[in-house]
Formats: structure tokens, sequence, C-alpha cells
């Protein structure tokens, strides 16, 4: 069985980077050849058809969020529908509508990404939390859970798990619901001088939650730095430095950020949600669940060490066994189209 993996984005996006992990996990475990496809962003429909004229008649590997493949949703659809016209889809896909993508995009979010599911031989997502979001899109179709890999970056350098922490840090994009603003709302039952550090870059279109979010720690008299997109080769010393790890996003579905902290070794405080269950079922102990964001503050600056995962807690899986989790579903997806 051969199988082609489609990668769309730039390599720094998180479904563009699982994609290339995951293409890359596969070349050591499938039975066949793995054939990668790259593309930028936002392909037409003409570029995809070129790009894959040459690859094998077998199901075709593609993770998916809108964003990537269309400046609106319901552009997205029509070009991952009119690929699957042509070939059998194996869809992966991230970013699952829901009522906190706003009461006008989310039932947009929703009909396009029915659409897209509707015409793949297979869906594949990354909890069970968004097997309910997308049925909530009107699919009853059959859909695989493969969770998304906790990343090894344990082998940076050794950390004192008791230093006292220095500052408050949150990994990943910068968008409207991430949570950076409740953070440095936070901030205040903290010693003073504390402040926030934001790894990563506002998302296209929000540009301005940079310089808001320095002007909301500014009125309170914290200090803020939003950093820019952090090379993957960095990751590994700033999550294991003396910093009190925070994932504030409340809505979430599957999150790459989380995962990066565990893989550190870090237990990253993060807001009680139908997903942080599933992680916790997979790895207990391997979060700070919190109620109270404040509350947690505290408790955790007070105690150091309980912002590191204890020893012998399971992180997992590795990218090796999510990427053989997808093998039976791209072997009946094969069958189904044979």
């Amino acid at each position: 069985m051969s199988v082609t993996v489609l990668a769309v984005g730039p390599a720094e996006h998180g479904v563009t980077g699982e994609a290339l992990r995951q293409a890359a996990a596969l070349h050591g475990i499938a039975p066949g050849p793995v054939h990668l496809v790259r593309l930028p962003a936002l392909p037409t429909v003409g570029e995809l058809r070129a790009a894959l004229r040459t690859v094998p008649p077998a199901p075709l590997l593609v993770h998916v969020t809108d964003r990537l493949f269309g400046a609106t949703p319901e552009e997205a659809a029509d070009v991952v529908v009119a690929l699957a016209a042509e070939h059998p889809l194996v869809l992966v896909l991230h970013d699952l509508p829901q009522a906190s993508d706003g009461p006008r995009n989310a039932p947009r979010r929703a009909a396009a990404y029915g659409r897209m599911a509707r015409a793949a031989v297979a869906v594949v997502v990354s909890s069970r939390h968004e097997q309910r979001l997308l049925a909530a899109c009107g699919v009853d179709a059959r859909c695989d859970v493969v969770p998304l890999p906790v990343p090894d970056l344990r082998p940076a350098r050794a950390a004192d798990e008791s230093a006292p922490l220095h500052g408050v840090a949150v990994l990943g994009y910068l968008y409207p619901g991430k949570g950076h603003e409740a953070v440095v709302a936070a901030l205040d039952v903290l010693p003073a001088g504390v402040g926030l550090t934001a790894w990563g870059r506002p998302s296209t279109g929000h540009e301005d939650l940079a310089g808001a979010l320095a002007a909301q720690a500014a009125a309170l008299g914290r200090p803020c730095v939003v950093t820019g997109y952090v090379p993957d080769a960095d990751l590994p010393a700033l999550l294991r430095s003396p910093v009190l790890p925070v994932a504030p996003h409340e809505h979430l579905s599957a999150s790459g950020s989380i995962n990066a902290w565990i893989g550190a070794g870090r237990r990253p405080l993060v807001p009680r949600s139908d997903y942080v269950a599933e992680l916790e079922e997979r790895s207990p102990g391997c979060v700070w669940v919190y109620d109270d964001l404040r509350t947690a503050l505290v408790q955790t600056w007070a105690d150091p060490a309980s912002t590191w995962l204890p020893r012998g807690v399971p992180a997992g899986p590795t990218a090796e066994a999510a990427a053989a989790l997808m093998l039976p579903v791209l072997a009946r997806a094969a069958r189904e189209v044979r």
C-alpha cells in the first residue's frame, strides 16, 4: 500500500507541521512507499491538479483546516470537494467548528466542514470531543480518532524543577479567544514585576492583538512580550526554562501547544474542558487543571515543582504510535476505492 500525504501551508503552521511530521513517521512504518506533496496555503484547484498529476492511484492523506485552503470557509470547501472528485481523500480535520467561532462564522464553518467530510472516503479527527463537534456539523459517517502526538522535547538542557519562577508564558498563535488577555488580567495575584511572555505571533488578520495585549499589560503595570514565531530548535530550552506554563484557551478540541509543554516535561495550567478530560484519561497528571485561573496562578507560583511532569507519567502517543493508528484507516480507505 502506497501513501501520498498532501501538506498545504507554511511549515511553521501547526496543521502543516503535523502533516509533515506524520509523513515522516509513516515513512518508517508504512508497508509501502510514502510520497509527500507540498503546496503553499490557499492553493487553487489548478495548482492542486498540477501537483498531484503523477501521484499513485491510492488514498490521499490531507490535513485540513479551512484557513489553509481558502480565504473563506466556503472557498476552502470548494477546493477540497473539487480535490475529492479526482482523488480518494482521507481527511484529517483540524480546528473543528464550534459555538465560540461566533454567530456568523460558526454556521458557515460547520457547513464547510460538513461538505468536506461528506466528500471524503475517510475522516479522522484528533479527539472524541472533535468527533462530537463534527457530528454537530451534520456528518453521520464514521469518523476515526487519532490523537495528536506528543513530541519528545526533554533532551534539552537539564532544568532545576524547584527553581523560582520568573514569569508566565503562553505558547502558540495569538488569536481572539486564545486566552492571553485573561492571563494578563490575572497577573495582579503574582509579585510585582511578573509579566507575560507570549511565544508566538498573531494569526493572520489579527496582527493588532500584539499591540492590544501590550497596552493592556502596560495599563496594569505589568510587562508583556510577544516574541513572534519561535523556531522548533529553540522550543525545548524555552519550555524547560523557569516560567509558569499556561495554556488558557477555553474552547479546545485538540492542542499542539499543550502537547509541546507536556513533551518538554512540563505540566501546563489548563482550564477544565472535555478535551482536557481526554488528556487526563490518556496521561493522568499530565496537566494542571484549573477552574479559577487566579487561584491556579497563586498555587503554582508558590510550588514551581508542580509545573513539571511527575516521573513515570506516560506522555503520548509518540509520532510513530499516532502514525500506526493512521495505517488501518488508510488501508480501509484503499480497500473501499478498489
